[in-house]
């Protein structure tokens, strides 16, 4: 009898180790992370796709043995696109489950509020798309790290772009608040440095939710530009590009959201022939991307997302970068992470990118395609083509511009 219970007991636990469950003389202690993005609300769908390129980034490293030997344990939570609730959040989950690195796409305001409870629990803030240049600059924290294009490299990278092409008179009609004048600001700047000799033919700013276009559509059209540039999202993106096209608008749009494919089939055929510029596109002509596009489609992660574009690869980029600097930290210590990161290269999706050591900044090849007719390799619908690509160097903020004391 003794015999047949000793058996059994072998059987069994020869199958747990089987399945991978570990005992407890040789687990390994999960690393707790953080991923605050948001998951209600209008902006419900941003938030969902950065969180599905986090999630596949954890589920590649887990299955091949976890970080520095240890399983990453994620939380996902809900921003709800408010400082408040995302300082809360933090708090408690540092408190809570020992949080080591939190994570943010969405809103400069919000990862403000993140960044300032990481300085104070000492521990690592990845930010993967917020792209206030503040968040580098005056309210830079040393536990802040952005591997996402800001304002202004955004702004100027469509500056270097045009400054290649024999356009010279511009128009720029963005949301009127402190982004849009930023867009704005940032490409104006940048425009007189890349081509002295362009002429802005007219500046306007409208309402957040504008509805009519047409007063600002027929003031485009009057000035004669050959360029329009936008920092518009969401529906007054949709609204401009479908009334501008209704109401003849020529004009070549230069955008930053014309990589969305929850958006580009509502837009349609307005969406043609204009441009867009990203940190990541799915349509970059690398290695590392065409690996990352079969392993995702291999894996079928979400039916409504058959491929990783712009967001899902943007953070899954992000975080990838920010676990190799773990890696080379030998450590999930926050001064150890932050010694390793500084300066450090890594060969991502797009190409070779580097954490630059002043502000936390991610030095970066920047993408500028133009939108082409569907059907294509990906989507029935208009999308992106091949991208230009924008050197490193042309599209990085000068460190003496950046407002950041650290940076000369």
């Amino acid at each position: 009898m003794r015999n047949k219970v000793y058996w059994r007991f072998a059987v069994a636990f020869g199958l747990l180790l089987a399945w991978g469950i570990p005992s407890a003389g040789n687990s390994a202690e999960p690393i707790p992370m953080l991923a605050l993005d948001p998951l209600s609300g209008v902006m419900k769908d941003i938030g969902d796709r950065y969180q599905l390129g986090i999630r596949f980034a954890v589920e590649e490293i887990n299955a091949a043995g976890g970080l520095l030997g240890r399983p990453i344990k994620m939380f996902y939570d809900d921003s709800q696109l408010k400082p408040d609730v995302a300082a809360r959040k933090v708090s408690r989950y540092v408190t809570e489950e020992k949080v080591k690195f939190i994570m943010t796409g969405t809103g400069t305001h919000v990862a403000k509020a993140m960044s300032q409870v990481a300085e104070k629990e000492k521990i690592i803030m990845l930010n993967y798309g917020a792209a206030g240049d503040e968040l580098t600059g005056k309210d830079f924290s040393p536990y802040h790290f952005r591997v996402a294009l800001s304002t202004g490299q955004q702004s100027g990278a469509l500056a270097a772009y045009f400054a290649g092409t024999p356009f010279k008179k511009y128009y720029i009609l963005c949301q009127d608040y402190a982004f849009g004048h930023d867009v704005a600001n940032a490409f104006k700047k940048a425009m007189s440095k890349f081509k002295p000799d362009w002429q802005l033919v007219g500046e306007d700013y409208h309402p957040v939710g504008t509805k009519d276009m047409g007063p600002y559509v027929s003031k485009i059209i009057s000035s004669g530009a050959e360029v329009l540039i936008t920092g518009n999202w969401g529906a007054d993106l949709l609204v401009l590009l479908k009334q501008g096209a209704d109401l003849g608008l020529k004009a070549k749009v230069g955008s930053y959201y014309l990589t969305d494919t929850n958006a580009l089939p509502a837009i349609g055929n307005a969406a043609v022939g204009n441009i867009t510029v990203e940190i990541y596109m799915l349509t970059e002509d690398t290695p590392q991307n065409k690996a990352f596009i079969e392993r995702w489609t291999k894996k079928k992660i979400d039916p409504n997302h058959p491929y990783p574009a712009w967001l899902i690869g943007k953070s899954y980029q992000a975080f990838m970068f920010m676990i190799e600097a773990i890696k080379k930290a030998k450590s999930v210590d926050a001064a150890a992470v932050i010694k390793a990161w500084e300066g450090m290269s890594y060969d991502a999706l797009v190409g070779r990118m580097t954490m630059r050591a002043c502000d936390h900044q991610v030095v970066t090849p920047i993408s500028v395609a133009e939108v082409l007719p569907g059907p294509n390799p990906y989507y029935k619908f208009p999308f992106v083509g091949k991208p230009t690509m924008i050197p490193a160097e042309k599209g990085a903020i000068p460190p003496g511009e950046t407002g950041n004391p650290r940076c000369k």
